[in-house]
């Protein structure tokens, strides 16, 4: 049995983390079955962060390294249909939107100042009233002190949406008129895609990298489409 612990549904989407909704888009494209366990604080996974499974007995961390492992464990290869290149070229939009474009979707939710007036009350809504002052500001320093060690946090937030604007036009020119990125049935690629751009084109959040996101009919819809195939 696979266990999924990982935050919980907020905003409109299944999960508010690109990296939890990657995983749990896994299982279901590979049609697995999963029970689910939520948590609100990061730092009870093994790596403190969020998603992390239970297989078996044994815990596992990390969504790139989740999908590995359930891969050569249960001898799933979603991108069987695929030939070399097109398995480089799912690494690759994978590579795009787990190490670019969720750390821009991360600095619009957390650092931007616009995005982050309208996402903290709503993300943090739950907490009592002493932890609902102090959890944020702690948060959103540690995220900020990340955001700068990895580069992005030191641009303008012009540069940063021009960024943004050059991955989502690539993510809709690779994409095309196809289905999924896999072409005509899913890859791996897709667990990835769905997991950040579901989060900037299905949340209910209106910060700039959402607003940026919706002008690209061709995610829109392919957004759309997952959501009513895989997720309904």
């Amino acid at each position: 049995m696979i266990t999924l612990f990982q935050f919980p549904r907020a905003l409109d989407v299944p999960n508010p983390s690109p990296y939890c909704l990657k995983v749990e888009t896994f299982l279901r494209l590979a049609g697995l079955d999963y029970q689910v366990r939520t948590l609100l604080n990061p730092a009870r996974g093994p790596k403190g962060k969020l998603p992390f499974i239970q297989l078996d007995d044994e815990v596992i961390a990390d969504s790139a390294i989740i999908l590995r492992t359930l891969e050569r464990r249960l001898g799933l290869d979603l991108d069987a249909h695929l030939d070399a290149a097109g398995r480089g070229r799912a690494l690759a939009i994978t590579r795009l939107c787990d190490e670019h474009l969720a750390w821009l979707l991360v600095y619009f939710r957390w650092i931007d100042e616009e995005g982050w007036a309208e996402f903290r009350p709503l993300f943090f809504a739950g907490l009592p009233a002493p932890l609902r002052a102090l959890v944020p500001r702690l948060v959103r320093a540690r995220l900020r002190r990340g955001q700068l060690a990895q580069g992005l946090a030191r641009h303008s937030r012009e540069e940063l949406l021009e960024f943004a604007r050059e991955d989502l036009q690539a993510l809709s020119e690779l994409l095309g008129a196809a289905p999924y990125f896999g072409g005509l049935q899913p890859c791996s690629a897709d667990a990835a895609a769905y997991g950040v751009l579901a989060n900037l084109i299905l949340c209910s959040l209106d910060n700039p990298l959402s607003r940026l996101a919706r002008e690209y009919p061709v995610l829109v819809a392919y957004c759309e489409r997952l959501r009513d195939k895989f997720w309904a």
